[in-house]
């Protein structure tokens, strides 16, 4: 029988290379995206949220409503809503 002993410090994996998120100054007149997935524990919640975002900080936010909670939303349209934006508020549920 072999008995194998290993470093136990092990090796950091390396983080994956990306392009960098760019900041904001402040979130005023920006062009806000909202994804929401639609979980049953948001129902209440989530169309207050927008209401104060749409309010406080964006006049005309791009919406993005999943058609299942439990399905990731079609990526061309996550893209579409990526390139329309500048942030995001990302809506998942409980």
């Amino acid at each position: 029988m072999v008995i194998r002993v290993l470093d136990p410090t092990g090796d950091i994996n390396k983080p994956a290379e990306g392009k960098p998120f760019r900041s904001l100054e402040s979130l005023q007149g920006k062009r806000v995206g909202l994804l929401w997935g639609r979980h049953a524990a948001s129902m209440k919640f989530w169309p207050v949220l927008e209401e104060v975002v749409v309010k406080r900080f964006a006049a005309d936010p791009v919406r993005l409503y999943k058609y299942s909670t439990w399905n990731p939303a079609p990526l061309p349209e996550v893209e579409e809503l990526a390139g329309k934006i500048d942030y995001a508020l990302i809506g998942v549920g409980a």
